[in-house]
């Protein structure tokens, strides 16, 4: 397993707090090897200059490109947009787009992405039709798109009260094409809510990698080295200001790295 970082770091009030440049130079700072480039930080409206800024900045860092982001609609003129994002991305060496909607939507996403020898990559995230495993496998099922898959997420399956077992990811490894990774637990007072699908709230609040004792971390990363997988792991944990950054991003790789071997 490779480790990428995730621009969400940097995104902040709509766009980032940093240049995508300043950003690629923070992850090859810390070792990281890939990287994941939201909407805020390459576009179909990306401009030929700025390109050429994270091309250079990529192959200074000696980074790849996980994943882009398109947040357009595929309706209304939007397939071309979304054919301008996939070639960039494309042109970039990267492996996949990541698209939201709904099932018929992500099947359109997936079939359009195909030409360029793109993945479409979904997180599993409560609320949804991928909320569990068990969802995710019937949703991949009805998409029917060899280049539709999934991406694990170890707190995600936390707040959806999935059981971490070493064969979790039995039924979704043909199609696991990747995993997030933030770090939060679960209780009644914490200061976040958000609802299941089954409509019942589950609270969270975030906390340090090390200090976090509902994910079973140990377990999750065995299921995927169980069920195959060895594509990249995105820290994808919230901006958390510019004066964190270094700080951040050196510990979340410092506590990732011994389980991707």
């Amino acid at each position: 397993m490779k480790l990428s970082l995730s621009g969400r770091l940097v995104e902040s009030g709509g766009g980032t707090i940093i240049p995508v440049r300043e950003f690629l130079d923070l992850a090859g700072r810390h070792g990281y090897e890939a990287v994941d480039l939201r909407a805020t930080q390459l576009s179909a409206d990306t401009s030929e200059a700025d390109l050429a800024a994270i091309r250079a900045g990529l192959a200074e860092n000696n980074l790849s490109v996980f994943e882009g982001a398109f947040r357009g609609k595929l309706d209304d003129g939007g397939e071309t947009e979304f054919k301008k994002l996939a070639q960039i991305i494309a042109d970039l060496g990267g492996e996949g787009i990541r698209a939201s909607g709904d099932l018929a939507t992500l099947k359109k996403a997936a079939q359009l992405a195909a030409p360029f020898g793109l993945r479409i990559l979904y997180q599993m995230h409560t609320g949804g039709d991928f909320e569990t495993v068990e969802r995710a496998a019937k949703s991949i099922t009805e998409i029917g798109e060899p280049n539709f898959g999934v991406m694990a997420e170890p707190a995600n399956h936390l707040m959806a009260r999935e059981t971490f077992s070493e064969d979790m990811f039995e039924p979704i490894k043909d199609h696991l094409f990747g995993v997030h990774v933030q770090t939060l637990e679960v209780g009644p007072d914490a200061e976040n809510a958000l609802k299941l699908a089954d409509g019942t709230e589950v609270r969270y609040t975030r906390v340090e990698y090390v200090d976090n004792k509902q994910i079973d971390f140990k377990t999750f990363f065995a299921a995927l080295k169980n069920a195959g997988f060895d594509g990249y792991v995105n820290e994808l944990e919230p901006c958390p200001g510019k004066e964190n950054l270094e700080k951040t991003v050196s510990k979340a790789a410092a506590f990732l790295k011994p389980f991707l071997g």
